[in-house]
């Protein structure tokens, strides 16, 4: 054999020798130290999770009064400066719905009246009234001539029916 062979041969020998190193490293990494990482890996994130959850959670307790306190004070600020031009602005628009709708309003007000002045002078009504105001009359008059008369009121006859 000659010296190039040689040469090839050792570093066909070393590739074939790293390629089953590589091989075993990577069953050997798949079957055993990759399981191991991930529940490690696992176990911490679940550590660093609760950790973080608690120091949030622990932060937005702090902060939560202050905020809301901040917030209350904004909404008053707001509402104080609002307040006063809402009040103005919905003033307004009552005046002006008030002043378009006060004609029709009006009007509607006399065709009630009206009506109701129309509805009273039926027949009917008239017709009781008048009827009430002769019994009412008549016994007014029976009452004076009974006093004219000495009659007691017990005494008296009870007209048939």
């Amino acid at each position: 054999m000659s010296g190039g062979q040689i040469l090839i041969l050792i570093i066909v020998t070393a590739l074939a020798s790293s390629v089953c190193t590589l091989v075993l490293g990577l069953v050997a990494f798949h079957r055993w130290a990759r399981p191991r990482l991930e529940a490690r890996l696992a176990a911490f994130a679940e550590t660093v999770e609760t950790r973080v959850k608690a120091g949030a959670g622990a932060a937005g307790r702090e902060l939560l009064e202050p905020l809301r306190a901040q917030v209350r004070g904004g909404v008053g600020e707001a509402a104080t400066e609002l307040l006063p031009r809402i009040r103005a602005e919905l003033t307004a628009g009552f005046r002006e719905a008030a002043a378009e709708s006060l004609p029709a309003f009006r009007e509607e007000v006399r065709k009630g009246f009206a009506d109701a002045i129309a509805s009273l002078a039926t027949t009917e009504l008239l017709d009781r009234t008048a009827r009430k105001v002769v019994r009412t009359g008549s016994s007014l008059v029976e009452s004076g001539l009974n006093l004219l008369r000495g009659a007691r009121p017990d005494e008296r006859e009870e007209p048939p029916r």
